[in-house]
């Protein structure tokens, strides 16, 4: 999940999974110091839209984008909000910042689950009127000491239903579902998750391809009002280390999720609550977690390495990042946005990628050679810009076309 692999999430950092803010070793990178870019600074001269080529891309910010307009947009929608109330692994343990599956899910239906589990559990899921939820997924990456990744692995995921009885049924079937799906041969065995009496959970020993050693795995499913929160954790510490961290995500989880407001209306979800992607490109493909907008939680789901881009927002005054065709970071002034741009090339760098010729009339841009694709950045006042595409020429319109939008009154 480096800055350059998927553009949206990290996405080149974010565009590509999305998100930077770490080394391709998961090893945080040194943000700029913060006397060249204090928020003191004053700030940079806009640059003029006529020696920009914005190719066909739009300059201008879109109308207002209202609300979803129907119950399928809405809980996508609904669910990208949901983002910003789920808690991501390295919540639970710091050291689980390793890209692992997709590492992110929108989940806009009970089908959603068949990326996560045994069909039964998606079936039961459907059964019961899951309206939409979220997953974050990663595991320890590989190190020096430690060259096989994934001794540790969680996927956690709140799935929301119609109301809070519906969601202890659905937790029930759920997990008997997961209990009576054999992995190679093996029948899952019931387990309890340590002070959660609720849950629902199994365990079942499995070892990876490639693998050293066997994983101890527990699926879990818990009911917090009309919520169920979804564990997957294998540890290669056996099972009550993986039903200790089961018990510790559900802890945090709780608090977290019920600070979030859930949708009544799904047709009336806003699409666009703080105004900023309707100033960020469109995404045109069929990517659930973009054409959105995230506050630093949500956006830490996408980043290469959230411990590190925690930091990197909350330094910045960071509040808000849309995904579209381009990524966008709201940040507290021109210098944070500068800190943003420096500490994503620095990672770029680190990464070994060659660079590549920038915008020109862009002096703060930097470009970088990917093994598919280019991949730019640039600060365009109070917001840090990330773009990506197959060909340079695209990505230097794309990040100009951006920062004339952002920029241009």
């Amino acid at each position: 999940m480096g800055r350059g692999t998927t553009f949206g999430a990290v996405g080149a950092c974010a565009l590509m999974l999305v998100g930077c803010g770490g080394s391709g070793g998961n090893e945080p990178v040194a943000a700029p110091s913060s006397s060249s870019t204090s928020s003191s600074a004053a700030p940079r001269p806009v640059i003029s839209p006529s020696v920009l080529d914005a190719g066909a891309y739009p300059t201008s910010p879109r109308p207002p984008l209202g609300v979803a307009g129907n119950p399928a947009t809405g809980a996508v929608a609904d669910a990208q909000h949901m983002a910003d109330f789920v808690i991501g692994p390295w919540e639970v343990d710091e050291k689980l910042v390793g890209t692992y599956l997709n590492s992110y899910y929108v989940l806009n239906s009970a089908d959603s689950l068949q990326q996560l589990g045994p069909e039964g559990i998606a079936t039961a899921a459907g059964q019961a009127g899951m309206v939409n939820g979220f997953a974050s997924a990663r595991q320890i990456p590989a190190d020096a000491a430690d060259q096989e990744a994934g001794r540790e692995a969680m996927v956690n995921a709140v799935l929301r239903f119609p109301d809070p009885a519906t969601a202890v049924a659905a937790s029930t079937a759920m997990g008997e579902a997961a209990a009576k799906q054999p992995v190679k041969g093996v029948t899952p065995t019931v387990v309890t998750i340590p002070g959660h009496p609720g849950a629902v959970a199994s365990t079942y020993p499995f070892t990876p391809s490639g693998a050293a050693q066997p994983r101890a795995t527990v699926r879990s499913f818990t009911p917090h009002g009309p919520y169920v929160f979804m564990h997957f954790v294998q540890s290669v510490d056996g099972v009550d280390r993986a039903t200790g961290l089961v018990a510790k995500a559900v802890d945090a989880q709780g608090p977290a999720i019920d600070e979030f407001v859930p949708a009544g209306d799904l047709a009336a979800v806003p699409l666009d609550p703080t105004g900023l992607l309707a100033k960020t490109l469109p995404a045109g493909v069929a990517e659930a977690a973009k054409n959105a907008v995230y506050a630093t939680r949500g956006a830490e789901h996408f980043q290469t390495n959230p411990v590190a881009s925690a930091t990197l927002f909350s330094d910045t005054g960071t509040t808000q990042v849309a995904m579209g065709s381009t990524n966008v970071y709201q940040t507290k002034d021109d210098g944070a946005a500068v800190m943003i741009t420096n500490a994503f090339s620095q990672e770029m760098t680190s990464d070994g990628m060659a660079t590549a010729d920038t915008v020109t009339a862009l002096p703060d841009s930097h470009c970088y050679a990917l093994t598919q694709a280019f991949y730019c950045v640039a600060p365009a006042g109070r917001y840090a810009i990330e773009a990506r595409s197959g060909q340079l020429a695209d990505v230097h319109q794309q990040l100009s076309a951006q920062y004339v939008m952002l920029t241009a009154k």
